[in-house]
């Protein structure tokens, strides 16, 4: 059994949640300040979540507005439906967007929004710089979600507004809370939702103390995950069955195709069953999802696991237990 933890709140963090219990303290603009240390300077909002962050964007944007066809958030879509937005999706490469693509659909749809992760499926970064560039030729609006990249030092800056979450398990990780910037301030917001989902105190403290550690999290997480994936690729390497989706690039977790839902589904099991993670806690999942990818396939989530079980030891353990339930399968 390869003994794992799942990513949980740091202490600090705790102990600042707890002092900000009946705290007079203005929390909120320490984490206003704290994001903007790590982020570019924006117009910042602090919610409650971050399907808040995605509503309260999607009741501003122009229509049509664009996303993927997998590997992004259905919170997005959920929002558009609500708010009775009119959305489209584009064809994507397992997730990831061609930009020749982008200029037909933007063309030919007449786009006036679009919503990504700066992640497909968690598993590669999408080509930000080329389809901001893009947008700015259009006149289109460009929503992020930086998730799963808060921390980076560039990446995220390409967008018009950036969304994202501060739950559980992010980079930014927090238990509840989520975060719009306003870049380029080309959006206004429903000054109404922002007040009805603004943050409490309690999250903010959170916030405001965990986001300084987003860099490191970030580094070692995609560090972790990326000798994840290289390992598995060149122990899978002669499977005619199985392989790892986008393997050659960066991320926060690695997807292995499958043959069949079926096959996914009993070879996660078998993985489970390897794996002594407390509380029923897991870093398997399975596709097709469009959160992830619409196709069989087996997800190890390494973003998921707490940062001190990020060692090289238990990504060699984890990948010996895929790869064994793989051959014996």
């Amino acid at each position: 059994m390869l003994k794992l933890e799942y990513k949980k709140i740091s202490d600090d963090t705790l102990r600042a949640m707890r002092d900000a219990v009946g705290s007079n303290h203005d929390h909120y603009e320490d984490a206003v300040c704290a994001i903007r240390f790590i982020l570019p300077s924006a117009e910042t909002h602090i919610l409650n979540c971050a399907d808040s962050c995605i509503f309260t964007v999607v009741e501003s944007l122009p229509e049509p507005i664009l996303t993927v066809d997998m590997g992004g958030w259905n919170g997005f879509k959920k929002s558009c439906d609500i708010l009775n937005k009119k959305y489209l999706e584009i064809e994507t490469d397992e997730g990831m967007i061609n930009i020749e693509s982008l200029k037909n659909y933007i063309e030919d749809y007449e786009i006036k929004s679009i919503y990504i992760t700066s992640l497909c499926a968690y598993t590669r970064l999408q080509p930000i710089e080329e389809i901001y560039e893009l947008c700015n030729v259009h006149d289109v609006i460009l929503i992020l979600d930086i998730s799963g990249t808060i921390g980076h030092e560039k990446i995220n800056a390409y967008c018009d507004v950036q969304i994202a979450s501060t739950g559980s398990p992010k980079i930014v990780n927090c238990e509840n809370g989520g975060f719009i910037n306003n870049l380029t301030q080309k959006v206004a917001f429903n000054k109404h939702l922002l007040k009805t989902f603004k943050a409490d105190n309690i999250t903010c403290a959170a916030i405001a103390n965990e986001i300084k550690k987003s860099p490191e999290i970030l580094q070692k997480t995609v560090k972790a995950n990326t000798y994840l994936k290289r390992i598995l690729s060149e122990k899978l390497k002669d499977d005619k069955t199985h392989h790892i989706i986008h393997e050659s690039y960066t991320g926060t977790n690695t997807i292995i195709k499958t043959e069949s839902k079926k096959t996914a589904k009993k070879l996660a099991y078998h993985i489970k069953q390897e794996l002594d993670i407390p509380n029923n806690k897991s870093i398997i999942t399975t596709g097709p999802n469009y959160n992830r990818l619409k196709i069989p396939s087996v997800n190890v989530e390494t973003k998921n696991m707490d940062i001190e079980y990020l060692t090289k030891g238990n990504m060699d353990k984890l990948a010996e237990i895929v790869v064994d339930k793989i051959e014996s399968s």
